[in-house]
Order: C-alpha cells, then structure tokens, then sequence
C-alpha cells in the first residue's frame, strides 16, 4: 500500500511540475509577442509623430482663449471620455474614426486638434487623417495627461474638476 500512494504521490508532483513549466512557457511566449507588439506601436507613433504637426497644453489653451476655430477630438473610449475630457471635445475613439471623420466633416480644410491620454493614440489619428486627405490638422502632445498636469480642467456629466499627481482637487469657487 505505501509504495501505491508514494507513486501516486510521484505522478502528481510530476504532473505539478508540468502544468507549472507549461505555464511559465506560455508566459514566456506571451511575454515576447507582447513586447514584439508594442514594439511595433512604438515604431509606429514614432514614425506618426515625425509626419505631423504638435501643439502643447498651453497652446491648446490659448486657441481656446482666444476663441480660435476648431474641432477638438477625444480619440479615446467612450468610457474615458465620460470619466473626463477637455471642454467642447467630441468623442470619436479610434477604431472608429475613419469611418466617422469622413462622414461627420466633409470639408478637408477643417481645423482639427487630436487628443488622448497620453499622445500615442492620437499621434496615429491624425497621420490617418491626414491620409485621409485632411490638412489643418494637430496633436495635442501629451494629450490630456500633458492638459491635467500643466493644471486645466476637465469635465464630465458632474461638472469640472482639476486633476492632481495625488488624484482630484475639488474646484476653487
């Protein structure tokens, strides 16, 4: 009887050792396509931003004070728009935007500034729509982590509010 619960005991533990190799196998192989995906999503901002043309947070801020003429669009999911935007932002996130952009604004000479969360996102949208054939085109650098911490607010369906490095500040009245 010992020696029959000593083997079973081997097969599992035999048994735990494969399962935990497969794992760690499989880990590693995600691991490498992952990193050969983002990679590539690098290579590709990169080569996005080179072609277009940048503003920052503040220049943004001042088209704005200044009343200056354009759309701004949030390229970012709907539920991240809702959970806070720059004011007069339209939502169209990115895996939709060809197809909404050249429905929605039919004039190429239309200004239009992109933003997401942290550039990368909107760096690709507005090289696809400058592909698209739209010329009066930015991106916003740093996107809307560039806009909260050079200290601009943000809206959602509550009202505006300021971000800080230790999370929100409610708004001096």
């Amino acid at each position: 009887m010992k020696n029959k619960s000593v083997l079973t005991w081997s097969k599992m533990t035999f048994g735990a050792v494969v399962a935990v190799l497969a794992m760690a196998l499989n880990f590693g192989i995600i691991h490498a396509e992952q990193s050969k995906a983002a990679s590539l999503v690098n290579k590709r901002v990169s080569e996005a931003r080179a072609s277009i043309t940048e503003i920052s947070a503040k220049q943004l801020k001042a088209m704005m004070d200044k009343k200056e003429k354009f759309t701004l669009i949030d390229v970012r999911e709907k539920s991240e728009f809702d959970a806070g935007h720059i004011k007069g932002a339209q939502s169209i996130p990115r895996g939709i935007l060809e197809w909404v952009l050249t429905g929605k604004f039919k004039d190429p000479n239309t200004p239009i500034v992109f933003y997401c969360k942290t550039g990368a996102r909107s760096a690709l949208s507005t090289k696809v729509a400058t592909e698209l054939g739209y010329k009066n085109l930015k991106n916003l650098r740093g996107s809307i982590k560039e806009w909260t911490e050079a200290g601009y607010e943000v809206y959602n369906q509550t009202g505006s509010f300021k971000l800080t490095p230790k999370g929100f500040r409610k708004r001096e009245r």
